[in-house]
């Protein structure tokens, strides 16, 4: 029988996570093969209830930093002995790459989805950073970028081999999606006529450019009626929260903490706002227009622009601009979007139904249709 391993650090709370939860499900319906799951912490494992129960889990439950445990993670991937292993994380995915070389003497497959647009996120400068990438992230059988502007940064500014990257859109469950959206929540946007409600989904930090928003929204004429909803905890709450008092939008502006279940607000809201500095391929987006939600959404580098067609599932422009941010939002207004419209064109584009069979195909090109 086949293994197929799965490696993460936590299964919740981010969209790798939920793509990998995507992933156990669609290859543990295979009766020839076994599906395992390595998680490396036991805390905010909250996908982990979605996984079917033919998945095996192995929690090493690593205390400290998962550097510090690398060679731990090392031997129990070859106690396992997979035909192939999926790693979906980006600091792990980079770790892990020092040492598939020695991996590889047990015939082992290994296949990386990337995250984020690295030369966004780390000093591509770096001759130490960018050698690392050059030599041992190209040591990976198989590279999956999920956007345009990712796979264009693997190859131009990290030197990795354009054969090893496959372009797979990030998948959603749409069915899922639309059934949670009907759920009860315990919070209730103030919908009041003449006054456009916004959603932001996403963990606190610099990345998201929330500051960048809050900036944005506190030059805005008082007459645009601008009501934001931010759904997400993280290390910049309290920074967040007092920038928040000192630009006086505590009454446009409402911190919701992580919620397990945002469709339900989700669906109440006007638009789906994103202020992120660079993303990767933001799963929030597609969930939003799964709903039927347009997307107001900053120009940042990962496949905004790929996944926003102007005018018909939202608008985008630079929210780094106040000029460009106003212009932006007043278009977003007068525009009369198409729900349905909007549905049904993202079901066509990103669906579990229409992106796992990609997926497949790698996994089967990656263990040398071992599988």
């Amino acid at each position: 029988m086949k293994k197929i391993l799965f490696v993460s650090t936590t299964l919740g709370n981010g969209g790798a996570e939920r793509i990998i939860s995507y992933l156990l499900n669609e290859f543990a319906k295979d009766q020839n093969k076994q599906i395992i799951l390595l998680l490396l912490k036991k805390e905010g494992n909250t996908y982990l209830s979605y996984v079917s129960a033919n998945v095996k889990v192995i929690n090493l439950n690593i205390k400290n930093r998962i550097r510090y445990s690398i060679y731990s993670i090392i031997k129990q991937i070859i106690s396992i002995r997979p035909n192939i292993c999926y790693v979906g994380l980006d600091k792990l995915n980079i770790m892990l790459a020092f040492f598939i070389p020695f991996m590889k003497l047990w015939k082992i497959r290994f296949i990386v989805r990337e995250t984020n647009v690295l030369s966004q996120q780390y000093n591509f400068h770096n001759p130490f950073i960018k050698l690392s990438y050059k030599v041992f992230y190209n040591q990976y059988d198989s590279i999956i970028a999920q956007s345009i502007d990712m796979k264009n940064d693997l190859i131009n500014i990290w030197k990795i081999n354009r054969q090893k990257i496959n372009l797979i859109n990030n998948p959603i469950n749409i069915n899922a999606i639309i059934a949670k959206s009907v759920e009860a929540s315990k919070y209730k946007l103030n919908k009041e006529e003449g006054k456009i409600n916004f959603v932001a989904i996403g963990r606190l930090e610099h990345q998201k450019g929330y500051d960048i928003l809050l900036k944005r929204m506190a030059e805005l004429n008082p007459k645009i009626p601008f009501r934001l909803y931010i759904l997400g905890g993280g290390a910049l709450l309290n920074k967040i929260t007092e920038m928040i008092k000192l630009l006086n939008l505590e009454s446009s502006v409402q911190l919701l903490g992580f919620q397990s279940n945002p469709y339900s607000i989700l669906k109440e809201s006007d638009g789906i706002i994103l202020s992120s500095r660079h993303e990767g391929f933001p799963n929030v987006l597609l969930e939003a227009n799964a709903l039927g939600i347009p997307i107001f959404s900053n120009q940042c580098p990962g496949g905004i622009n790929e996944i926003i067609i102007e005018g018909i599932n939202g608008i985008s422009c630079n929210f780094e601009s106040e000029t460009s941010f106003q212009n932006g939002l007043e278009k977003f207004l007068s525009t009369n979007f198409d729900a349905e419209k909007i549905r049904l064109m993202t079901q066509k584009r990103y669906d579990i139904s229409v992106i796992l069979p990609k997926y497949r195909s790698v996994f089967y090109q990656a263990g040398n249709k071992a599988i």
